[in-house]
């Protein structure tokens, strides 16, 4: 596993998503929350492959305790961990004091001193409270609370703001074969040339491209409620295309959408999450396989360049009640 240092955190090619150690997450999900033993043994997996980085958050049921829990057990083991904080407008009041109140308690949780990366969930954090965010993260790296200042986007329209603004160490955003404007106009190559380290999420779109054709037509009864016919119509005829591709490849989708996003220049690790110790080991294995051709990725970014909202925009999946 590739690792490289950089702003003073070890980063491995893989994080390690853990949204599934402490909820039932992603429209593939069929498996449920894992038992303990499953989880301690999903980071087993991870720690035994190279993995260096856990992406959590207090947002993510169990998972910091989970953590904590596999930390204290196993104390020959270190993970470099990025969890995430919100900020509210009763928390606003103190900016400086609930980061740190909030940090404090999340390093309780996941047994360790210092937090490598914290991250910010949204960058509405930063679009409503700006230079006070950056200088309450400032002032907890300089007590030694946090390594690194962080953010997590999804609106990227706010991306290259993030970049030009310089309080950020470390920036997460979406990222897959069917949304890639941030990789045709430059800005992953902007971010990382500005020392600024990127993860990517959402490399597989939650499960969406492993979902079978007929799965499309019932709801998984362990995932929130999908708006089927819209998937059947927007969804549905392009992930067939992307099949079409690791087709013509002979590969898998899961290899031909991990590999294009894992080559990418600037792109320094890949958010994965795992339900098994199996996936974690099979999603190791994809990343020693060979690269794609640059001929192959100008098609496939040509083919994908214009991609319905609604087909890269799992929120807009779910049926709202109420």
């Amino acid at each position: 596993m590739q690792v490289i240092e950089k702003n003073n955190v070890k980063i491995s090619k893989m994080t390690l998503g853990t949204v599934q150690l402490g909820l039932s997450y992603g429209v593939n999900n069929t498996a449920g929350m894992p038992t303990k033993e499953r989880s301690f043994a999903i980071l087993d997996a991870a720690f035994d492959g190279g993995v260096t980085v856990l992406d959590t958050s207090d947002d993510y049921g169990k998972s910091e305790e989970v953590i904590g829990d596999y930390l204290r057990e196993n104390p020959d083991k270190h993970f470099e961990i990025c969890t995430k904080f919100k900020v509210t407008e009763e928390t606003a009041k103190d900016i400086y004091g609930s980061l740190k109140d909030f940090a404090l308690k999340s390093c309780q949780k996941l047994a360790i001193g210092r937090i490598p990366i914290f991250m910010s969930h949204t960058e509405k954090n930063y679009i409503d409270y700006g230079d006070k965010l950056v200088d309450a993260l400032n002032e907890l790296k300089k007590e030694g609370i946090i390594t690194n200042s962080a953010i997590s986007l999804s609106n990227k329209a706010e991306f290259e703001k993030i970049i030009d603004c310089g309080g950020f160490d470390a920036v997460q955003i979406p990222l897959n074969i069917l949304d890639n404007k941030e990789i045709q106009c430059g800005l992953v190559r902007k971010a990382s040339d500005a020392g600024i380290a990127v993860f990517v999420r959402s490399v597989y779109l939650q499960g969406l491209f492993f979902r079978k054709k007929e799965d499309f037509l019932v709801q998984n009864p362990n995932a929130p409620e999908l708006k089927l016919q819209e998937m059947n119509e927007k969804v549905l005829p392009v992930i067939e295309r992307v099949r079409e591709f690791a087709d013509e490849l002979n590969i898998s989708v899961a290899q031909l959408a991990m590999s294009f996003i894992k080559d990418t220049y600037g792109v320094d690790s890949l958010v994965v999450g795992s339900e098994t110790p199996e996936q974690v080991k099979s999603n190791l294995e994809m990343f020693n396989q060979p690269t794609i051709s640059e001929d192959i990725l100008s098609k496939i970014l040509n083919e994908f360049k214009d991609v319905d909202p609604f087909v890269i925009s799992p929120w807009m999946w779910e049926v709202r009640h109420g």
